[in-house]
């Protein structure tokens, strides 16, 4: 199945690779992406295999409180489709970092991309490695051969068609994982006699989880890390899910969509791994060969032991896709800031950007690659710690200046990078120089546990963050006018001017209903490919989840074609309308 998957998804990316015309194509889709492959992208691009390996562990562990990390996702997209998606829309700019030098300056562009391209390139070979060690650990294959093969894959992908393969691979990769893992939840749930077998049959407090005793580290904890999502969905380094979009109304569908999928699709997902700590299963005495790491094995414990056996390797794939989504978008994300940011000149043709720009995905997409075969070497790293450390150390203080960029108007170009190295300091103090252990006494507790340490560390960087941080910016408000141009002042007046202008409809592309017809194509494919579980599956519940998963697909195989087809009657209703009006 993981193969039949694999080539599945590299011959839908050849399918999409026509359409990258030129660079901008290549970029963002030339700006004509519909809303909802948008929306799938900026769903896709906000969790990875991570979801279910590092994050189910820790709802095995831990209950409901994982539920925090993705329930921030979703304030941060509604928050995105009420202020944030269409103001960046309107901005007219093809990549993040466009936003960065408009509102800062180049200097604090150059440094917001040397920052984000290494930074992106470690996230992703997080992703990787995390798939790889689950999927080594399931079908027994060399953990860094199936890493280097997934690599090789996804870089492939990003590198064919650009923002066109990737966009559409992300739905492709969404309508398998949500009919995967909303079957398989609904089914757990079923098991668990709903949602109160869960809460009153699991081992430890369901809300406040193992080694946490007093609720207020909790839920702060849960306030800092929900109030983190929501500056990672709606910061200029992140608005490239909406600069493809062909309206402002458009991002705002976007936003919504992403931010509706993270209200339920988390539930489904932790489901599985809360019904196997709810039924007391040692997971270190199942998978020894992952040692400390064995909790991380939950959700999968699950889909072997109480679904059918096909579906094992339909989970592995909806892994896959999960880790393919976020890393594709990635690549071309980084390409196209490559272009754009640093290597463009006016004498450059159409056809040599589109070059560069493969070239770009391709090598980094192989130093990922690498970077999580290094990883890979490592002993004792936990993925979910390690990727809470990343957020809150080297993401946020970027995170706190590109956001506050279109909010706060009044603050001279140097508080773009001056404020990245405040945010820099910052976690170093917290990362050297504060042990958690110290407010123990503070607490009226004798000791700290380790949780209860790392959610506190976790839980005051973001405050510190916060406060000292985005303080800063604030003040930096007070040297503006006092420092820069004339000029460089109109030209802020016209960035956030434009924010609030709508977009001319000569500004607007124009719909091609043929991304549609061919995503509703390749997926009643999918579903196809899928029809022979129905006779693998024995009689009973075996036969219905599969039957489920498959009828799943091809529904959304069948939307798209309708969409497609109504699609092309409007716009042909709107040629001979236009065609009349010149009669």
């Amino acid at each position: 199945m993981l193969v039949v998957y694999f080539v599945f998804i590299v011959v839908a990316a050849w399918c999409f690779k026509r359409f990258a015309s030129d660079s901008s194509q290549f970029i963002n889709g030339g700006a004509s992406m519909p809303w909802w492959m948008a929306g799938a992208t900026a769903f896709m691009t906000q969790f990875s295999a991570w979801t279910f390996t590092g994050a189910a562990g820790k709802a095995y562990v831990d209950g409901a409180a994982v539920l925090a990390l993705f329930w921030g996702n979703a304030l941060g997209f509604f928050v995105a489709c009420r202020f944030f998606a269409a103001r960046y829309r309107k901005l007219r700019v093809e990549t993040s970092m466009e936003v960065i030098r408009l509102r800062f300056g180049k200097p604090t562009e150059r440094l917001f991309t040397w920052l984000q391209l290494p930074l992106s390139t470690l996230t992703a070979a997080i992703w990787l490695n995390g798939l790889a060690y689950i999927l080594s650990a399931v079908t027994g294959y060399d953990r860094v051969a199936t890493l280097v093969v997934t690599g090789m894959v996804i870089t492939f992908i990003s590198t064919s068609g650009g923002a066109w393969t990737v966009n559409a691979t992300n739905v492709i990769q969404l309508v398998l994982i949500l009919a995967i893992t909303l079957v398989t939840g609904a089914y757990a749930l079923y098991l668990a006699d709903g949602p109160t077998g869960i809460v009153e049959r699991f081992p430890v407090d369901f809300w406040l989880g193992a080694d946490m005793r007093l609720s207020s580290i909790m839920l702060m904890w849960v306030a800092l890390i929900m109030t983190q999502q929501v500056l990672s969905t709606n910061n200029a380094i992140s608005c490239y899910r909406f600069l493809m979009t062909r309206t402002e109304r458009e991002a705002q569908r976007a936003a919504f969509l992403a931010g509706a999928l993270f209200i339920v699709g988390p539930v489904m997902w932790f489901i599985p791994p809360w019904v196997v700590a709810m039924q007391g299963v040692d997971l270190s005495a199942h998978y020894p060969q992952l040692g400390d790491q064995a909790n991380n094995a939950a959700y999968l414990y699950f889909v072997e032991q109480a679904m059918p056996p096909a579906t094992i390797g339909l989970t592995l794939a909806a892994m896959v896709a999960a880790t393919v989504a976020p890393m594709s978008t990635a690549l071309n994300r980084n390409a196209g800031i490559f272009l754009r940011n640093v290597y463009q000149r006016a004498s450059h043709g159409e056809p040599h950007l589109v070059r560069v720009g493969r070239i770009a995905t391709l090598a980094n997409g192989t130093l990922a690659t690498l970077v999580g075969w290094w990883m890979a070497e490592q002993e004792g790293l936990g993925f979910f710690d390690l990727v809470m450390m990343i957020s809150s150390m080297l993401l946020l203080p970027l995170s706190i200046p590109s956001m506050l960029a279109v909010v706060v108007r009044r603050t001279p170009d140097w508080a773009g990078w001056s404020t990245v190295l405040v945010g820099g300091g910052v976690s170093l103090v917290f990362f050297f120089g504060f042990d958690p252990a110290y407010m123990a006494d503070w607490l009226g507790l004798e000791r700290l546990t380790a949780r209860e340490a790392g959610d506190l560390r976790f839980a005051l960087t973001v405050l510190a963050q916060l406060m000292v941080t985005g303080g800063y910016f604030f003040m930096t408000g007070r040297w503006y006018g006092r420092t820069g141009s004339a000029e460089r002042r109109r030209q802020l007046g016209r960035f956030f001017s434009n924010m609030c202008r709508p977009l001319r409809p000569e500004e607007i592309a124009r719909v091609n209903p043929a991304q549609a017809r061919q995503l509703g194509s390749l997926l009643l494919g999918l579903t196809v490919l899928l029809l022979p579980l129905l006779g693998l599956a024995e009689q009973g519940a075996a036969l219905w989840l599969h039957a489920a998963i498959v009828l799943t697909v091809g529904a959304a195989g069948f939307a798209l074609r309708y969409l497609a087809s109504a699609g092309a009657g409007r716009a042909g209703k709107r040629s001979a309308a236009g065609q009349g009006r010149m009669g």
